[in-house]
């Protein structure tokens, strides 16, 4: 069931991070409501703060989008969420893109989904942006289930257009010995050249382990996801 993560920050307050797994069922955006409702609160209390994920590098506040008073279905585009109210839930969901939560020394705290088009756009340099607006230091970046590079096979000229704007750490092989790429990498790279020094993986493989979804790999429909709040 759901991986559970605390942290205690440097003021002294507590950051909760859960994380789901299959057998916690579909986490998408778009799944049936009622069911969805449910499913969020066995996993964490509070009404959600959720955005239509877009592959890209745009971050929200999450009292803006609760002000605005949207639906799911109305959430806005973008990629990363930010919260310093204690209790309210921010959370992204994946099928093998990379969900984030940013741990941070006090004040505001963030999620993010980052597949390789979001880390190409910045989305992990934007969020650390837009925390130190409130001078907020990331100290880690906890990462759940992603597809690894043993499964995540890439043609080798579009595996060379993504190093170079990622780097070339992102190069590797899959099982059969196939050009591939590897997103832990890119993430481990990213935040390193943004100052943030502590990257800790918490899912497993999400195309070769029963850990997550995966769309690459199976065609999944349905979205585990990552939720965060300053606990209460």
């Amino acid at each position: 069931m759901s991986i559970l993560i605390e942290r205690t920050r440097a003021d002294g307050s507590i950051i909760d991070i859960a994380i789901t797994e299959v057998a916690d069922g579909d986490f998408h955006i778009d799944a049936e409501p009622a069911g969805l409702a449910d499913r969020r609160s066995s996993v964490m209390d509070g009404e959600w703060v959720v955005v239509r994920q877009v592959h890209g590098s745009n971050v929200v506040d999450a009292a803006t989008v609760v002000s605005d008073g949207l639906a799911p279905n109305d959430a806005p585009n973008a990629d990363a969420i930010t919260t310093e109210v204690s209790g309210v839930p921010i959370a992204v969901q994946g099928a093998d893109c990379a969900p984030l939560a940013f741990v941070t020394d006090g004040g505001p705290i963030a999620v993010a989904h980052a597949g390789w088009r979001g880390l190409a756009a910045g989305v992990i340099s934007s969020v650390v942006e837009v925390l130190a607006e409130d001078g907020v230091v990331v100290t880690e970046v906890v990462v759940g289930p992603v597809i690894g590079p043993e499964c995540y096979e890439f043609g080798a000229e579009d595996l060379d257009e993504v190093a170079r704007t990622l780097g070339d750490s992102v190069r590797s092989e899959t099982s059969a010995g196939t050009p591939a790429l590897d997103l832990r990498s890119a993430i481990s790279t990213a935040c390193a050249g943004v100052g943030i020094a502590t990257v800790t993986f918490a899912g497993s493989c999400t195309a070769c382990s029963g850990g997550g979804f995966s769309h690459r790999s199976r065609r999944d429909g349905e979205r585990h996801a990552l939720v965060a709040r300053i606990r209460p």
